[in-house]
């Protein structure tokens, strides 16, 4: 299919860096927390989740900070293929299929509001991020799926959305104007410039503890007390109480891109089972080609050989909840001291953006429309608990068996320990812990961007065992 819908020039493959293309800027950093302090609401995770929660609450008289454990952005929002649009795959056909029309129509009207906020902060705060008017297709490329892609039509129209029928790349197709696409890492430096007097880099929660009134959370030494926290992570660090593993799975999506000769700049997506969804940047093509649940995933490189001359390749992970809405808002029905956003799926922008203003207006104790959609509390589906529960558990047993398929990696035992050693180009050995701290998985050394990986709920770790993706709060670095 991939040779049948496009075709490319070539370029040397030995040029091809293994990082995202929006990696590829200059950052810089702010300072950390260096100091106890009191505020009203403490944001952890600095994505583009937890930055739009804060930009949200910027005119209001809360004291807020964010503090991330890196540098704000560079997780899963600098992997994405950052498109900002609500024609979103076969996304509202599963939604109307476990939840029916009502529902679907609602999350529908709450991506097209993400969508338009996040191109009006875009210009009003005057933010200079590549922003680009994009339009939208989802095209189907079997002949068995041409009826989903009518009834999907059907369901736009019933909708009041501006829909046409028409081809691309000579597949039936459906377009809408009202979408775009811009550069995710200028977006945040863009937000991080706004804000910065809220913000706290290089700062690592290390404890959080639950008083009467307010939490005790110890980040780099330090203590800060908040009444209120907005959890911001792509993926939680806790199991108790919300049970967040077994109510999700998580998808390693490929990606890769290079220079178009003749872009076209439009962002398309697919309604078949087998995902593909590109966008251009200036003169890049941007073409995600492969995504996998966690429990299948045994990384190989060879995924990525038949693009090997294209200018850049990553992966990212996405958290699909199990009834394919996201969890935005409080986890507990009788408690809104602790709020979480997450489980985008793969359309994290748009969902960010509307979720932000669903998290200020429940810190603000305002009326919204879609805090009963979001509200992570809600009643599941049984089938999907059952489904995602196994695909858990499944990514668990096979992890500890070290069963990955990677001979550039020697699993053995020190002291007793069960460590993981990668020798590199340079013969020098990357000895690590061969278990992710947050529910004990093993590891996967991910020989494309040199990072130790959880096939579990996507914690990642550098070549040496620092953390530098959660959900995990802690190094996996050896200590003889």
């Amino acid at each position: 299919m991939f040779k049948k819908i496009f075709s490319f020039h070539t370029i040397d493959g030995d040029d091809m860096k293994s990082m995202s293309i929006w990696q590829d800027i200059q950052s810089t950093s702010l300072n950390p927390v260096s100091k106890n302090m009191n505020v009203d609401v403490l944001i952890i995770g600095g994505g583009v989740s937890g930055l739009s929660v804060l930009c949200q609450l910027k005119n209001y008289s809360l004291k807020t900070i964010l503090v991330e454990r890196g540098l704000c952005g560079y997780g899963v929002t600098s992997k994405s293929t950052a498109k900002i649009t609500y024609l979103q795959g076969s996304l509202l056909e599963k939604i109307r299929k476990f939840h029916g029309e009502d529902i679907a129509s609602r999350y529908l009207q709450a991506e097209r509001d993400g969508v338009f906020l996040l191109q009006k902060i875009i210009k009003e705060e005057k933010i200079l991020c590549d922003l680009e008017s994009s339009p939208s297709y989802l095209f189907c490329t079997q002949e068995e799926n041409f009826e989903r892609l009518q009834k999907e039509y059907d369901f736009l129209l019933k909708n009041q959305v501006k829909v046409v029928k028409t081809r691309f790349q000579g597949k039936p197709a459906l377009k809408i104007e009202d979408s775009y696409t811009f550069h995710p890492l200028k977006y945040i430096q863009g937000l991080k410039k706004l804000l910065k007097e809220h913000i706290f880099e290089n700062s690592k929660v290390e404890k959080i503890v639950k008083k009467d009134s307010f939490y005790e959370v110890l980040i780099n030494g330090y203590t800060i007390r908040a009444k209120k926290i907005v959890l911001a992570t792509h993926y939680p660090y806790f199991l108790k109480p919300f049970l967040f593993p077994f109510k999700n799975h998580v998808e390693t999506s490929y990606v890769v891109a290079r220079k178009e000769d003749n872009p076209s700049h439009v962002n398309a997506i697919n309604i078949d089972e087998s995902v593909v969804s590109l966008r251009y940047y200036q003169d890049y093509l941007i073409y995600l080609f492969h995504s996998e649940t966690a429990s299948k995933r045994s990384f190989l490189k060879e995924r990525f050989e038949k693009f090997s001359s294209w200018d850049y390749e990553w992966t990212n992970k996405d958290v699909i909840t199990n009834d394919y809405i996201p969890f935005i808002g409080s986890l507990n029905k009788q408690d809104d001291s602790f709020l979480f956003l997450g489980g985008y799926g793969t359309w994290g922008f748009s969902n960010a953006t509307i979720g932000s203003v669903v998290i200020k207006d429940i810190l603000l104790e305002k009326h919204n429309p879609y805090i009963s959609l979001f509200a992570p509390y809600r009643k599941l589906k049984f089938e999907r608990l059952l489904t995602d529960s196994f695909c858990t558990i499944e990514a668990i047993v096979k992890s500890t068996k070290n069963n990955v398929n990677n001979q550039e990696v020697i699993y053995k035992k020190i002291d007793n320990q069960d460590v993981a050693i990668y020798i590199d180009e340079n013969k020098k050995e990357h000895i690590v812990l061969n278990q992710c701290p947050h529910m004990k998985c093993g590891l996967v050394f991910n020989p494309l961007e040199k990072t130790w990986d959880c096939l579990c709920h996507g914690s990642r770790f550098s070549i040496d065992g620092k953390c530098i993706e959660g959900p995990s709060n802690l190094d996996i670095s050896f200590k003889k």
